[in-house]
């Protein structure tokens, strides 16, 4: 299995990693990360997009955490992001801080997916190409089409997949997606996925999210939560 690197992180050795959203009130707020080991600053969630706040938060957490590896997420409204960002302003945001940060996260369906991606390699940043289904948890085969578009079309070094159960078949079938892929982070979303939260990352999801003080996704557990199912394994 080949590694992935996330800054200073080396991804999927040892332990499951934990990441934390993060908002512009977050970081001013936060002194402490309580264990986590990524951060995810969620751009759509600030409350100014103009690119000098925006590069004034990543440089804030940068000199309040450092070591801790960073991604930059500029999640699109139809993909669960807070904000209607038009896709023509989100590639000069993520050029703006792409020297202060160590990841970029774009969405697969997105048409600046691959102008992104190449931003993020130019740079020598670790590129996670993101796939988000809130209503269901696509087939076999669309996972596999899903990952075969991100890793060939847009050559992501992590593949992103979060989509919503409807049954304990559909989180079946995600765990043996996970399984059978390298370089994958899974999540089952909602209350009826959130088990997998816990256990998919021991399946080879090289990460997992939960919560400091902003929740991002359905069903993303604190990370006291998480840390304490962690400990018991």
């Amino acid at each position: 299995m080949s590694q992935v690197k996330l800054g200073n992180q080396t991804l999927g050795l040892e332990r499951p990693l934990i990441a934390v959203p993060l908002t512009d009130v977050d970081v001013d707020y936060l002194n402490n990360l309580r264990g986590a080991d990524i951060a995810e600053l969620r751009i759509d969630m600030f409350s100014s997009l103009l690119v000098s706040y925006v590069s004034e938060i990543f440089i804030t957490f940068k000199k309040k955490f450092p070591g801790i590896p960073v991604i930059a997420t500029c999640r699109s409204k139809e993909e669960g992001g807070a904000a209607e960002i038009a896709d023509e302003d989100r590639p000069e945001l993520f050029a703006h801080i792409i020297d202060l940060t160590d990841a970029v996260d774009i969405e697969i369906e997105s048409k600046i997916s691959k102008e992104i991606a190449d931003l993020a390699i130019k740079h020598g940043k670790t590129l996670i190409a993101s796939y988000h289904d809130f209503s269901k948890t696509p087939t076999t085969p669309e996972l596999a089409d899903v990952y075969r578009r991100g890793k060939k079309h847009l050559s992501a070094h992590i593949v992103k997949i979060a989509a919503t159960p409807n049954n304990t078949d559909d989180i079946k079938r995600l765990a043996a997606f996970t399984l059978g892929h390298e370089s994958v982070v899974t999540i089952s979303m909602g209350e009826k996925g959130m088990a997998s939260r816990i256990f998919l990352p021991f399946l080879g999801s090289l990460f997992t999210f939960a919560s400091l003080m902003t929740v991002s996704a359905p069903g993303q557990l604190s990370i006291d939560e998480l840390r304490k199912y962690y400990s018991a394994f």
